[in-house]
Parts: C-alpha cells; structure tokens; sequence
C-alpha cells in the first residue's frame, strides 16, 4: 500500500537482471610490497568498470541501455502528482540517508518505479578480516543488478551490459560476467474486470478510493502466468512503506492482516457476481 489506510492495487514492476562479475589479474595472491606499482588489481578493475558503468549523475553508461525506455503517459505521471508523498519524509523515514541521489528530471516516483536503474550489491574477495595484510588479490568479484522497464528485453540488456564489461575491463584484467537471474518488467491495466473488482473490494473494506501506482521490485511469476498461461495478475498488496522490507525488523501491520482476509474474500464475492 502506498500509505497506512490507503487502499492501493500496483500495476507494474520492474524487471530484473542480476550479474556476477568476476574480475582476475594474477595467478595467485601476490605481496603488495614486492609487487605493488607493477601487477594488476582486480579490485581497481572492479572500481573502474563499475565507474564506467554509471555515473555520477545517475545516468547509465551501457550505450543502447535507454534505446527502449519510454516515459509513463501523462494520466498515469498526474496520477502519481496527487499522491501523499513527501520527498523529505521519504528521505527520513525511509531512506535514511542525507541526500536523495538518481537521474535530474525525473520525480522520485518516476525515478524508483518507472525508470532502469544500476546496482552494485556487494564485493567479494582479498583481504577482509581484522588487522592487515597487504596482499593484491588474485580475483575479486562484483555483485551488479539492474531494474529494466516495459520493453526493454533483458537478452538485449545482458549482451549489452557483458560488451560493455569486457571494453571497461582494464589491461592485465580478464573479466567474465555469470548471469545469476533476468526478468522482464510487467504492466497490468486498471481497465480489467479483475483488477476494477479488486478496486472495488478494497474501498469497500478501507472506504477510500483506491489508488494506483507501480512497484520498483520485481516479481517474474507475473510476466510468467501472463506469458505461458495467458491468465493476468492482480497485485493487490497490504504492506506499508515503513515494514522494512528485507531489512532487520522486518514487520507487517497486524491490522491489515485482517483487512486483507476481508478484502480477499469480498473480491472473490464480486468476481463471482
């Protein structure tokens, strides 16, 4: 749900495309103090190619990456202005960080619901327990995800994301990127009898009007059940912005466990009507 005692059904989501890239210089670990200035850093070669793979201005380097990319219509964009949302509780409450980061033109909404984005997740490899040892590593690797929009394909994306690795990947440096997991992102229309029924049940239970709006994550069964089985999705969530998804104290408001239960049953009610 967008906000507490807002009922809300998400008509899309952003896909998904998750890589390893494993950069390798040396044969083995080598003493920084006999070798350093001379051997190659697969950790220097991560840091560059993850530079060139975007910038500080948020935008993706990945040449064709946005040739498919197209803004929301402008109902959908006006419908997201007349959300309660407020960058600054957002940036507190949410984030919790000093600043808010991303491509200059584009709301916040846009940018985490209908914009591709790119993500390093974690590095692995050298020397990480306490004290010090200087060794360059052999090997290091980078954890790099990126949420596609509606019509970018993720084949495309992989094979433009693996090009452009292996032309950032410094001299001395072999890289080899292993695709971990690739979904396309999903749209769902409003307009269905399913998802106009499913509208209804919630504003019966809520008595608010129920808004719409899309979802940054990913969820590849729903592309799937549309895809092979021809049957359309309804999205119709009971989580609050601050249950802390994957995060410590993960929560779920116990009275919308309830609402749910109710909101579930009425919306089969009416589809059966």
């Amino acid at each position: 749900m967008f906000a507490p005692e807002l009922p809300t059904l998400t008509t899309g989501l952003r896909g998904l495309v998750y890589t390893e890239v494993e950069a390798r210089g040396a044969s083995h670990d080598l003493h920084s103090g006999s070798y350093g200035g001379a051997a190659p850093n697969p950790f220097q070669a991560l840091a560059e190619i993850v530079v060139g793979l975007k910038g500080p201005d948020g935008r993706i380097r990945i040449p064709g990456f946005y040739r498919r990319v197209k803004r929301p219509g402008r109902d959908e964009l006006a419908a997201w202005k007349r959300l309660p949302f407020k960058e600054s509780a957002f940036l507190k409450n949410e984030v919790g960080s000093k600043a808010l980061v991303g491509e200059k033109g584009y709301s916040v909404l846009e940018r985490v619901w209908a914009r591709p984005t790119l993500e390093v997740h974690g590095f692995r490899g050298g020397f990480t327990e306490e004290g010090a040892k200087t060794v360059i590593p052999a090997a290091g690797t980078a954890k790099i995800s990126m949420r596609l929009v509606p019509e970018q394909d993720p084949k495309e994306i992989i094979r433009l994301f693996t090009t452009t690795v292996k032309k950032l990947t410094p001299k001395g440096i072999e890289t080899r990127v292993r695709l971990l997991s690739a979904a396309p992102a999903t749209l769902i229309s409003p307009d269905s009898r399913w998802a106009k029924a499913a509208a209804e049940a919630m504003e019966q239970v809520f008595h608010k009007k129920t808004v719409y709006m899309r979802c940054g994550g990913s969820v590849p069964i729903v592309d799937q059940l549309e895809q092979y089985m021809g049957m359309p999705s309804v999205m119709m969530g009971f989580g609050l912005p601050d249950d802390n998804l994957h995060a410590p104290n993960e929560k779920f408001h116990l009275p919308n466990f309830y609402r749910g239960i109710e909101t579930v049953g009425r919306y089969f009610e009416l589809l059966g009507r």
